[in-house]
């Protein structure tokens, strides 16, 4: 039976109580007159009863009351419960969920990673050909400006066609072209000069780099250093020309049917000269073999001297010279000043004396 129906049927019996009682009470009222002390108090008795019952019933109805809101809390507790298992089953779907897509991303991860690693490997032995293709590019484009740099400069003043500084490249030498100064007027022309003397503006007493590298004014007097002296006898077979003047207004020249010098590891030593010819004399073949020296460097044959040091000059000397073209201008100390001993000997510096090369036909 349900609780609303047992209240209602509690309700009936009170109803019916009531009633009870009130007749009772009527009857009570009408026998007082008649009825003796006995019939009072068994009314009374029974009123009293019917008290109790009624008492009863209200308590009854009362732990109903509280039967069914306890019943209420217990279901209400219950659906809290449950609740919270839904909300707690929720939570582990979502995480469950969560763990799946995280599950999925790492698989998806590890797949990327193994296509990562294939792409950059890929990359590399891509880059690897580039570096390859760009090499021989390099290689080709540096084959090619070789080429076109010989079409535009000349690798020495027989090939060039105006007179006076010119550019040419030596690719042995180097792939960077530098200035000359060119003589095409002289003995049929095609002639590079290396060594101008001709009015001391340009101090010629210098230390061993310098003489290497070259110095001094292509327009005026120079030397145009050891390193490209020894690339231009090495590229080609030169001869040699000697043009001297003293101050007086003599002219002499002298000529060598080869020419040609070592490197700096050989101390750019004089390793050929060849047959000389002309005016001025050979006062050069007495220096053939001998290593260049200069202030810093001292190569010559003499032990107790210096000659670069007591000539003031540079030069390939011997015992210490009978040329000396780089000496102290306009110096006519013995063994000083621009000498060519076979021309006007130790004591006299020449006003002009210039050192010219071209290929040998």
């Amino acid at each position: 039976m349900s609780m609303h129906s047992k209240l209602s049927e509690l309700s009936s019996e009170i109803s019916k109580f009531s009633q009870t009682n009130q007749l009772l009470r009527a009857e009570l009222d009408r026998q007082k007159k008649v009825e003796d002390n006995k019939e009072t108090e068994f009314l009374r008795a029974d009123v009293e009863f019917l008290r109790g019952t009624i008492q009863f019933i209200k308590a009854e109805l009362e732990r109903q009351r509280k039967y069914g809101d306890d019943k209420e809390s217990e279901l209400k507790q219950q659906k809290k419960i449950i609740e919270n298992k839904e909300l707690e089953t929720q939570s582990l779907r979502v995480d469950n969920q969560y763990l799946r897509t995280e599950l999925e991303k790492l698989k998806n991860e590890g797949v990327d990673k193994d296509s990562k690693i294939r792409q950059l490997k890929a990359e590399m032995e891509q880059q690897k050909q580039c570096k390859v293709d760009n090499q021989s590019l390099r290689s080709e484009v540096e084959r090619q400006k070789k080429v076109m740099d010989a079409l535009i400069y000349p690798y020495n003043c027989a090939e060039v066609k105006s007179n006076g500084i010119n550019e040419i490249l030596i690719p042995k030498f180097s792939n960077q072209s530098f200035k000359v100064a060119c003589d095409l007027e002289t003995r049929g022309g095609g002639w590079t000069v290396i060594l101008r003397r001709m009015d001391g503006s340009v101090n010629f007493y210098r230390n061993w780099t310098e003489y290497k590298n070259g110095f001094g004014n292509l327009d005026g007097e120079f030397f145009l250093g050891l390193d490209k002296i020894h690339a231009l006898t090495a590229d080609r077979k030169q001869e040699l020309l000697v043009i001297l003047e003293d101050f007086e207004g003599d002219k002499r020249l002298e000529s060598y049917d080869d020419f040609a010098i070592g490197n700096e590891d050989q101390q750019y030593v004089l390793h050929t000269l060849g047959k000389a010819n002309g005016t001025a004399g050979d006062s050069l073949d007495y220096h053939r073999g001998m290593k260049f020296s200069t202030a810093d460097r001292d190569n010559d044959e003499k032990s107790n001297v210096d000659c670069a040091k007591v000539s003031t000059g540079a030069w390939w000397y011997r015992n210490c010279q009978n040329s000396n073209l780089a000496g102290k201008y306009n110096d006519n100390t013995n063994h000083k000043g621009v000498i060519w001993y076979h021309f006007r000997g130790h004591e006299y510096s020449l006003k002009t004396a210039v050192m010219l090369i071209r290929p040998r036909k």
